[in-house]
């Protein structure tokens, strides 16, 4: 189980000082397995390492780099945004929006040391979307790093925008979802959700698809709402809390919805893996998982990292378990993502882990230098990875 950083509440704050070494779900020290040797198929090379400014210290956060055409972009917490060539590692813009913003008096924390930067960065047509924990939502022009407009909301934004050719939407760590127009960023509307007294920290990312905004919430359910007007569509719940206490019903719904067809495909924290009917929110099947990380997905088969760290592949046409892979078990494994055969995590230990996606057998690892916090991005027939200590590095298999 994960420690008291991965939660939000005023209760845990006046805790977290003496509680953040321990575990928190049982009296025994966390343990993890060491790695063990094993037969390398893939030979993981990093091909060109540069800097995305000051990283996200020991913050909680998931904030990680995007592709757009030719460029990685990339920021640190304190509001810095950098793009480099994907192809060579070499730098073609920067912003210090920290500078611009908190600095001169806009946004919650005038004159903040650090704009916060924790949600994004999303992108879409030409155009990169970030949020940050002082409510700001900056939209801005991938080509050069000008800011096309910039918002805020009072509240948190702690995962990635969702952003489509006419809307951003984004979910607070309050609990309330809110759309903007992708032009000029007027706000259209805002719908406040439940959140209970205690959950785990950080949203799920919605996801925009079939006219509507899909995504999870901290009461255990999945949610779609017309992004045309605000109006919500229909519920599903995939965890019911259960147990004596505020942390056993734990029930967090925060892994961005997959879209396949007419099928969503989401899991929830102490619940349930589930495949549930776009148009209605019909459960079409659901599988006993808990887990607060994103899924992937390649082909029919979906890949899933759990509570625990263990790794899976499931069929995602009936919920039947293909392979599980426990190697990893208590390093802090991040989302898997799909690279070319491979099932590819990260972890606290600084470590990029490769598995044969077709049987979960370790194939290949690599030595980062320092923690992975977030999945890697895929692009093209690269990775590119940022490490907590804010190094960006592209990396390719031999």
């Amino acid at each position: 189980m994960k420690p008291i950083k991965y939660l939000q509440s005023g209760l845990v704050a006046a805790l977290a000082l003496s509680l953040s070494g321990c575990s928190l779900f049982s009296d025994d020290e966390l343990t993890y397995k060491e790695l063990q040797p094993f037969n390398a198929t893939v030979n993981p090379t990093v091909v060109w390492e540069e800097s995305a400014g000051g990283g996200i210290d020991d913050f909680f956060s998931r904030l990680n780099p995007v592709v757009v055409d030719d460029l990685v972009i990339a920021a640190d917490r304190q509001g810095y945004v950098v793009a480099y060539s994907a192809a060579s590692g070499e730098r073609v813009w920067q912003r210090d929006l920290q500078s611009e913003y908190a600095e001169q008096g806009e946004g919650w924390l005038s004159g903040a040391e650090s704009l916060r930067i924790s949600g994004g960065l999303s992108a879409y047509n030409g155009k990169v979307v970030l949020g940050s924990e002082n409510g700001d939502v900056f939209v801005m022009n991938a080509s050069d790093g000008s800011v096309l407009w910039h918002q805020q909301v009072n509240a948190e934004i702690l995962s990635d925008p969702a952003v489509d050719g006419t809307h951003v939407v984004v979910a607070a760590g309050n609990g309330e979802i809110f759309a903007f127009a992708i032009e000029d960023g007027e706000q259209l509307w805002s719908l406040p959700t439940d959140v209970p007294a205690l959950s785990l920290r950080g949203t799920a990312s919605p996801t925009l698809a079939s006219g509507g905004a899909i995504f999870g919430t901290a009461t255990g359910k999945l949610s779609v709402v017309v992004t045309s007007n605000g109006q919500q569509a229909w519920e599903a719940r995939l965890a019911v809390p259960k147990g004596a206490t505020e942390l056993q019903r734990l029930v967090d719904v925060d892994s961005t919805p997959i879209v396949r067809g007419n099928i969503i495909y989401n899991v929830a924290y102490n619940g349930q893996l589930a495949a549930v009917e776009i148009r209605n929110g019909r459960v079409v099947w659901q599988r006993e998982y808990s887990s607060f990380q994103n899924l992937a997905m390649q082909g029919s088969t979906l890949f899933v990292t759990d509570v625990d760290d263990r790794v899976y592949a499931i069929n995602a046409d009936g919920g039947i378990e293909k392979w599980v892979n426990d190697d990893l078990e208590g390093r802090e494994v991040t989302a898997p993502v799909y690279y070319q055969g491979h099932i590819v995590v990260g972890d606290e230990f600084g470590y990029l882990h490769f598995m044969d996606a077709k049987t979960g057998v370790m194939s290949g690892r690599l030595d980062l230098g320092d923690t992975a916090y977030v999945a890697p991005v895929v692009a093209d027939d690269q990775l590119y990875i940022q490490t907590r200590d804010g190094t960006l590095l592209a990396v390719r298999t031999q």
